[in-house]
């Protein structure tokens, strides 16, 4: 293992004396000067904190890989083009063990991490829940140590091209994982991912067969694949992002993926998931329950052919529902009036449930020609897209015009805007 170890160091130096990934700039983002330097025990964190930041926002911290150092992570990523949309504070530390290493076996670094989080709770009130931990390289093996380690104290964890060298740890309880990982990645081999990510799968007990979402879209490689474990022990899952032609560096073309799934979770589960209305629910129903809810005399028709039945029938109204079915215009819009949910044979969706707020009921979400979901009239509101396993593919927030907010593999989405929760397929 000592030998495993040195290899890894001897290799990362090479990388680190002549370059991944020339990210500089990547995004449009600001420079690490930009962000706020602080001493946290001694040692410095960078810090970035949206202007509009909200009492109780999520932390995101993301740590560089070995011999390397905040303003290369920074630079790379980017992570502040995501945080101020969102609204999260994000952490970049600086390791300190010889040659800008972390501790992957003791708990220097973790009982670190842990006083960060202190200090972020004390200067921007952060919610304790909803801490996320990603790492590049040894980063990234910093992100599975800390399992075994804080796993109390972190919701999600994302590592990136970052499998332990020292091998799996057990984790201190069933937790989310996203591990993204280039193929011609030469310094931890791609070869190294499938029987280290087994280990979790097999301590979270998650079904021995993944989902595969093939023509992954990513800014910087095509042609990924996405796998999904789940749900595992405690309603979790493992998701690993594959991708073709990346080799050894960290980008910002992950950091929305990362995001969009971290965020559905708190150190207590999925976000969410206690709520039991709809109008409510940080998540909505998946699609599953969405099939479900005709038999229930929730909402309306679950497909094309119920849409045909109704309609035949004379009626507007399911299951004696007094609202109307939403109307779906020559144009390919759905001109919102009622609460019953509709998908058409074109995969046009409309509301499922009856919106509080009623500058919502001018909002319309329909499939484009170029299979893109848009939505219109979502001014200021919050929109995001859930796949059929109740995973979140997107997030945005809402203009007063029509806007794409997604597009990608064939399958049923589930759109949330505000209060309103929609349905329709790619």
């Amino acid at each position: 293992m000592r030998t495993a170890i040195l290899f890894f160091f001897a290799a990362t130096i090479s990388f680190a004396q002549w370059g991944g990934w020339n990210g500089g700039g990547a995004g449009g983002g600001k420079s690490l000067n930009e962000y706020k330097k602080v001493s946290v025990s001694g040692r410095d964190i960078h810090v970035y904190a949206p202007s509009n930041l909200a009492p109780k926002s999520p932390l995101l911290l993301s740590l560089h890989g070995m011999d390397q150092d905040p303003n290369y992570q920074q630079s790379n990523t980017h992570w502040e083009t995501v945080a101020d949309s969102a609204g999260f504070v994000v952490v970049y530390p600086r390791g300190a063990t010889g040659m800008s290493t972390w501790d992957i076996q003791g708990d220097k670094d973790t009982k670190w991490i842990v006083q960060i989080i202190d200090q972020m709770v004390k200067d921007y009130d952060i919610d304790t829940k909803r801490v996320y931990l990603s790492g590049f390289s040894m980063g990234g093996m910093f992100t599975y140590h800390a399992m075994s380690k804080i796993a109390d104290k972190i919701a999600a964890f994302a590592p990136c091209s970052g499998p332990n060298v020292y091998g799996a740890s057990k984790a201190q309880r069933p937790v989310p994982i996203i591990h993204i990982h280039g193929t011609n990645d030469d310094v931890l081999n791609y070869s190294m991912v499938e029987n280290f990510l087994k280990n979790y799968r097999d301590q979270f007990n998650c079904p021995s067969k993944a989902e595969e979402q093939g023509n992954y879209p990513n800014d910087e490689n095509s042609g990924g694949t996405m796998y999904t474990w789940g749900p595992c022990d405690k309603g979790v899952y493992i998701k690993h992002l594959k991708l073709p032609g990346r080799g050894h560096s960290p980008s910002h073309a992950d950091v929305s993926d990362i995001w969009n799934f971290v965020k559905q979770w708190t150190v207590d589960g999925k976000v969410g998931e206690a709520s039991t209305t709809e109008s409510s629910a940080s998540t909505p129903a998946s699609s599953a329950d969405v099939a479900k809810s005709s038999s229930s005399g929730v909402t309306g028709p679950k497909s094309s052919g119920d849409v045909a039945k109704s309609s035949s029938s004379g009626s507007h109204h399911h299951h004696g529902s007094s609202s109307s079915i939403t109307n779906v215009t020559s144009s390919g819009a759905v001109s919102s009036s009622g609460a019953v949910g509709v998908l058409s044979s074109a995969g046009i969706i409309a509301s499922i449930a009856q919106p509080a707020d009623p500058s919502l009921h001018l909002v319309s979400v329909y499939k484009s020609s170029d299979n893109y979901i848009v939505v219109a009239n979502a001014q200021g509101k919050t929109i995001t897209v859930f796949n059929s396993l109740g995973h979140v593919v997107s997030t945005t927030r809402g203009l007063g015009t029509q806007q794409k907010v997604y597009t990608g593999a064939k399958g049923v989405y589930i759109v949330k805007v505000g209060s309103r929760t929609f349905k329709t397929s790619l």
